[in-house]
């Protein structure tokens, strides 16, 4: 991966692993898709069972010596039953 070293990658991913495999992410695991000056749009896939994570957003500050390791965000709470009924009631309405 081009403007990351092995270090970066060991530092922001330090706290991360593959949630099928459990291997930890390595640099050909990301692969840029886009950049914006310090904004760079990857997609992340483990090296070793292949999972696909996705799209993820770095804003990496490439001339900063020092980097934190990523955190996990969680999102919204999946979609239940219930939503869905509720969802159904709502469109019928219309």
């Amino acid at each position: 991966m081009r403007n990351y070293t092995k270090k970066d990658i060991n530092v922001l991913f330090s706290g991360l692993c593959c949630s099928r495999c459990k291997n930890d992410f390595a640099e050909n695991s990301i692969k840029i898709l886009e950049r914006d000056c310090d904004i760079m749009l990857c997609s992340l896939t483990c090296a070793k069972c292949g999972k696909d994570f996705g799209e993820i957003v770095f804003n990496f500050n490439r001339k900063s010596n020092k980097h934190t390791p990523l955190e996990i965000i969680e999102g919204p709470p999946p979609i239940n039953y219930d939503d869905v009924i509720e969802a159904h009631k709502f469109l019928k309405n219309l």
